[in-house]
């Protein structure tokens, strides 16, 4: 009897000990669980605090399927339709007519006649031009040299010492001329007594370019003498 109590009384002492245990993991749990619950409610937004979850409505919607592309065929190509083969049509060749043969008659043909040459006559001789008389040559001979002293003359250039000095002069100057009017030769016959003065009157001379002579003139080179003037005021005579 003894041993039992005894065993009973371990058997007591152990079931009391388990509950305890068990009676202090429980609270523990639910203090950690308060504690959990109590930090997460504090931790959310101010916003959302005493709102209730409202429940989500979903919808379905069934959206329309594509429509499915049509293959494109390409625009079908016209066949060409074969000519028609044309074959030449034969025709019967005709036959040849035969016509009698008429010989012709051979007529004798009168020979071409030669041409004759036309008769050529003569031309007259040209009628001898009358020669001009000296008078009339000496005449044209003066209106040339009246030319060729209006040309020198409207050539003629004062040089500046002359102008500054007021000079003034005559000078005789003698040229040979072809009937071209091509000048030989050019020399100073008679001086005005300024060198610048003679020198400017040469210088015109040979820097003119002379007409030919008229048909009536003499046919060979001429030797003429023009006076050339030079005067400070009015540049020429």
């Amino acid at each position: 009897m003894t041993t039992l109590s005894l065993r009973l009384a371990t058997i007591n002492d152990r079931r009391l000990s388990f509950a305890r245990a068990l009676i202090i993991a429980v609270f523990f749990e639910a203090l950690v669980l308060a504690f959990v619950l109590f930090a997460g409610f504090f931790q959310r937004p101010q916003a959302t605090r005493g709102l209730r979850a409202k429940p989500m409505a979903v919808h379905f919607v069934t959206l329309p399927t594509p429509p499915v592309p049509r293959p494109v065929t390409p625009p079908a190509r016209p066949i060409p339709r074969p000519r028609p083969q044309t074959h030449p049509v034969l025709r019967p060749r005709p036959r040849p007519v035969l016509r009698p043969v008429v010989r012709k008659r051979s007529v004798t043909q009168p020979l071409p006649e030669k041409p004759v040459p036309p008769v050529t006559r003569p031309s007259p001789p040209p009628r001898p031009v009358a020669a001009p008389s000296p008078a009339v040559v000496a005449e044209l001979v003066d209106r040339y040299a009246v030319a060729l002293r209006t040309r020198i003359q409207a050539g003629l250039l004062v040089p500046a010492r002359v102008a500054a000095l007021g000079l003034s002069g005559q000078t005789l100057v003698a040229f040979k001329l072809t009937p071209s009017g091509r000048l030989l030769w050019a020399r100073v016959l008679r001086t005005s007594g300024i060198g610048l003065i003679d020198r400017a009157s040469l210088a015109a001379v040979r820097a003119r370019h002379f007409p030919a002579f008229s048909a009536h003139m003499p046919h060979h080179a001429l030797v003429f003498q023009i006076r050339v003037g030079l005067n400070a005021r009015r540049h020429q005579y």
